[in-house]
């Protein structure tokens, strides 16, 4: 009965696929970090959360957001270019951040108030480089419909990653948490681009012209997409930044583990929907927009019931939780968690849905909340720095709740736009 209902079902068999193997990706994460809280610290954790974060904030912007317009342009040709396009602005600003980190490298460790985390600065333009061209890649193959070839990319980031981790813990080499995670999304972008031979369609030569062309047809994605993008990255990891700053490395790292452990089950369910669907939203877009309003009510209701449950056990049992699977002294843990959960309960369910803000007549719409979440969370955070640390989690959980309630508002309003 399953078989006949994903033969007639593209929508749910796709997000089976990437469901899948993002279970399969976050198995050996979820399966030794208890080994790595063990061998490594939690200085260790926080060291990594800030060398991520700053990955991740530009590594949303590195491509200029052109890897978003590749699901868009009809022709297979037109969507190429794109991705030519995305890998070159990717090359481009990544020499740029290269320069200040190489010429400031001390100062730029003192202002994030983690001196340990100087030499490995100089790994990041490589790392964001990569980043992009994986986003770019993995943007290719959802368009050409092959979601196993972003599976299989996870899966062996996840696999590598976490071996590389373990084995450098165990052999008590410096930075083996963030040895692990470069050395993982090289292999996971290696795979993608020897995949299908996709590195030629990068390399495969196009005039000058055709690159002006579609860089100027889609000059809404880095004109607004930019800032937007970085707002909305940059507020995500403002969490771990300003703890960074402002409190020790070991509340960093207890923070980031927590969250990134909150966040894992999620990531199984809401990763694989966010990205069948924005296909899917694409798809509705030209053929039925009437019914996308009805058809995003519906995944925010699934989503919403689905985590639920976690929020009850968490705040009540959280650090006796904790303290068991990974050890007695991230009990602490454990009680952000309990806070947190509610934050990652919101996420979860409107997260996924933001592919509505993604098409061209609704980015305006999408720039603005990312803008306006920055600016609060920011503002937020900021003020509420000299605060305990439980104070200061308790108001970043508020802003949460608060703020993406309005993003989903705004997502709705969007569904109408496009009707």
């Amino acid at each position: 009965m399953l078989t006949k209902l994903l033969k007639k079902n593209e929508f749910a068999k796709n997000v089976i696929t990437l469901m899948t193997g993002t279970v399969l990706a976050q198995a050996v994460p979820i399966a030794i970090i208890p080994i790595l809280t063990r061998i490594f610290t939690p200085e260790d954790f926080g060291l990594l959360a800030l060398y991520s974060a700053f990955v991740s904030i530009l590594g949303v912007v590195v491509t200029g957001r052109y890897e978003i317009a590749i699901m868009l342009p009809k022709n297979n040709d037109e969507a190429r270019v794109l991705l030519q396009v995305s890998v070159l602005v990717a090359f481009f600003i990544a020499i740029l951040f290269s320069i200040p980190i190489f010429i400031w490298n001390v100062e730029v460790a003192c202002f994030l108030g983690n001196e340990a985390i100087a030499p490995w600065l100089y790994l990041m333009p490589a790392s964001v480089l990569l980043t992009g061209v994986y986003q770019a890649l993995t943007y290719w193959n959802n368009r050409q419909k092959k979601f196993i070839n972003t599976v299989v990319s996870r899966v062996s980031q996840s696999l590598f990653q976490g071996i590389v981790q373990t084995a450098l813990g165990f052999a008590k080499i410096t930075g083996g948490l963030i040895w692990g995670q470069f050395i993982g999304i090289i292999l996971s972008t290696t795979y993608l681009l020897r995949k299908d031979n996709s590195y030629k369609k990068i390399l495969q030569k196009t005039e000058v012209s055709a690159l002006k062309q579609q860089m100027k047809k889609y000059q809404k994605f880095p004109k607004y997409g930019i800032v937007g993008g970085l707002c909305d990255s940059g507020a995500t990891q403002m969490p771990v930044l300003m703890l960074a700053k402002f409190y020790s490395s070991t509340v960093t790292g207890m923070f980031s583990l927590t969250f990134r452990v909150l966040n894992m089950p999620t990531s199984i369910i809401s990763s694989a929907i966010a990205q069948v669907l924005f296909q899917k939203i694409v798809e509705i877009s030209y053929t039925a927009p009437e019914k996308l309003n009805g058809y995003i009510i519906k995944i925010f209701f699934l989503l919403f019931v689905l985590y639920l449950p976690a929020v009850p056990i968490l705040f009540v049992w959280g650090d006796t939780l904790f303290a068991f699977v990974f050890g007695e002294e991230w009990g602490q843990a454990g009680i952000y968690a309990g806070y947190l959960v509610i934050a990652v309960a919101i996420r979860f369910a409107v997260s996924p849905l933001s592919a509505v803000l993604g098409l061209e007549q609704n980015i305006k719409k999408g720039v603005f909340w990312q803008v306006l979440y920055f600016c609060t969370i920011t503002s937020t955070l900021y003020s509420s720095s000299s605060l305990t640390v439980e104070q200061f989690i308790l108001a970043f959980v508020i802003h949460e709740v608060i703020l993406y309630s309005i993003y989903l508002m705004l997502i709705l309003k969007g569904t109408k736009a496009i009707a």
